[in-house]
């Protein structure tokens, strides 16, 4: 309480003028802290949860979409499209992974014969080289005929290294 009444007795010290600049400040000063404090960061959070809402309900757009191909592509009959069946299967596994994508993580490629491959791919999303490999086998009829996958310390990633035939 005394620090109150010291406040007071310095408040009261002063002339007219300089009691309406200190009020004047004194306002400025507890709209802004409350603006800090409390406005800005509801707003900003508000605003993070709209972006994230809006991102989840592109990916659903996307997935519905998808889905209808999906459904689309069964009921055609369309399974075994095998295109360009006459070239090496190295070529075929060189262009397949930069189409998926997985190109920037494709170490080592080796071709055993025409009918082969080795190939090495290091830290590459794991769900990303399942449908690289279902690519391969239903376009080029080009399938794992050994594997050795081992996890990478980055999340959902995997180190493999494979040899793939096609029959």
């Amino acid at each position: 309480m005394k620090q109150l009444e010291e406040i007071q007795h310095w408040y009261q010290g002063l002339q007219q003028r300089e009691r309406q600049l200190v009020l004047a400040a004194s306002a400025v000063i507890i709209i802004t802290l409350l603006y800090l404090i409390i406005w800005e960061p509801i707003y900003k959070g508000v605003e993070e949860q709209t972006q994230k809402y809006q991102t989840q309900a592109d990916i659903l757009d996307w997935m519905q979409a998808a889905a209808v191909e999906v459904r689309t592509l069964k009921a055609s009959g369309v399974t075994n499209r095998r295109t360009n069946s006459s070239q090496p299967v190295s070529l075929l596994v060189e262009k397949s992974t930069t189409t998926a994508g997985l190109k920037p993580y494709l170490r080592k490629l080796e071709s055993t014969t025409d009918k082969g491959a080795r190939i090495t791919i290091d830290a590459a999303s794991f769900d990303q080289v399942l449908l690289w490999l279902n690519t391969l086998q239903i376009q080029y009829g080009i399938t794992v005929s050994s594997a050795n996958l081992d996890r990478d310390d980055k999340a959902g990633a995997v180190n493999i290294r494979m040899t793939l035939n096609r029959n």
